[in-house]
């Protein structure tokens, strides 16, 4: 007897949302371009109606989301009826079948015909079942969570209070998997793996925790070079972006970097890898600054024994009024044109740093207290002559030399000291 052959089912289409580090809407094949950009009224109520699912979402919500802040809406009520109805037009003049913004019950819900896949939803399935699995395929589980994480939540509407608090949340959900998963991947010396998922999480989430580990990882693969350039790389992001100091965690993960275990039998070559600058540079030395604590206090003790002379110098931004700046742009701006200046203006021999937002210390070597004004006119003659240069700041300096009680204020970098 013959058989009757069998057929394959095709998939069922279906709608993917993703709304993890963008957002689009997927039908098949093509993504869909419902308006000209993701941030008009339209698609922040089609992206709050997605989020909520089923449950939908009351008039009243919607209207303080949508026009809770905007004075120049007098009726809310009609604008949140037109918006809407706009919506379901984009909808139709897309092409799904039976997908609408339903209302019923003082509720606007999603309503689709077709299957609707919510990344964030599969997230956080993902992520509760793995942090709730205690078996052994909990770190397989949080690799799956992990990797459904893919950057903020919205981020264009990282001004809206109700995506910044998701976001926010997500965030949250994603660094204790992260966490989870290293523990397991640490107990048993996956190292190699272990710097993956901090490498993948500093990117996503830029944070010291994920830093430190990349740090940790790479010194247990004894790749000390690299180690070096993250700590550098994230202490310059913290200061000059944010104007914070490393944390604990951060300093804790240099002093491993500097005291490489000589049970290990590291090699001098390698050391000498570790410890020499990747590129010859011209200019001033920059350095973090714990390590810029560590320099001073041996130079402190070389010049005990020299006789030579060395001045610890502080320089700091402010308006044309002599106040801090207060304006955030401004000094984001200014930071690197500064510290480029120093940079440029200085000898080799010469070291900086930044202790905090809008100060800059630097150690001057064999120098006198009357050399100490050439440097600063230097450094201002550099910042004057940077290109699109931020305006309305003024560099002000202040010298002292090296041991004298007026280091100890100096290396504090009291924002009330002058």
């Amino acid at each position: 007897m013959e058989m009757a052959k069998t057929r394959r089912r095709e998939p069922a289409a279906r709608l993917i949302v993703t709304m993890l580090g963008q957002f689009s809407i997927r039908y098949g094949e093509t993504v869909l371009k419902l308006e000209r950009n993701n941030s008009t009224r339209a698609m922040q109520a089609l992206q709050m109606l997605l989020y909520s699912g089923g449950q939908g979402l009351s008039r009243a919500v919607l209207m303080d989301r949508l026009y809770g802040r905007d004075e120049r809406v007098t009726d809310p009520a009609n604008n949140l009826k037109v918006t809407i109805s706009n919506l379901r037009k984009r909808l139709v003049q897309a092409g799904l079948p039976g997908t609408t913004i339903q209302f019923s019950g003082g509720n606007y819900r999603w309503q689709s015909a077709l299957p609707t896949e919510v990344d964030v939803d599969c997230f956080y399935r993902q992520a509760d079942a793995a942090l709730a699995e205690t078996g052994p395929g909990r770190e397989e589980a949080l690799q799956r969570a992990c990797a459904l994480y893919t950057g903020d939540f919205l981020p264009h509407l990282q001004g809206e209070e109700w995506a910044v608090a998701v976001a926010v949340h997500c965030r949250e959900l994603y660094g204790r998997c992260v966490r989870a998963l290293t523990d397991l991947l640490r107990a048993r010396g996956a190292d190699t793996e272990v710097l993956t998922v901090a490498t993948r999480a500093s990117a996503l989430c830029p944070q010291e925790e994920w830093d430190a580990l990349r740090i940790e990882s790479l010194l247990a693969l004894e790749r000390y070079q690299e180690a070096k350039a993250v700590y550098e790389e994230t202490t310059t992001r913290l200061e000059e972006t944010f104007g914070v100091k490393p944390s604990g965690q951060l300093i804790d993960a240099l002093r491993k970097l500097e005291q490489v275990a000589p049970e290990r039998a590291v090699s001098m070559e390698q050391l000498q890898t570790v410890l020499a600058e990747d590129t010859v540079l011209h200019g001033a030395y920059y350095c973090p600054f714990p390590s810029f604590i560590d320099t001073y206090r041996a130079v402190g003790r070389m010049l005990e024994r020299s006789g030579q002379s060395a001045y610890l110098m502080l320089c700091w931004l402010t308006d044309r009024q002599g106040q801090p700046l207060g304006d955030r742009e401004r000094l984001v701006k200014a930071t690197p044109q500064v510290s480029a200046a120093i940079q440029t203006a200085l000898r080799r021999g010469d070291a900086y740093t930044q202790p905090c937002a809008g100060r800059f210390l630097i150690l001057l070597m064999g120098l006198t207290r009357e050399n100490c004004t050439l440097v600063s006119d230097r450094i201002d003659a550099r910042f004057r002559a940077t290109p699109d240069r931020a305006r309305g700041v003024v560099l002000h300096y202040k010298s002292t030399p090296v041991g004298s009680p007026g280091c100890t204020q100096m290396m504090g970098a009291d924002p009330g000291w002058k």
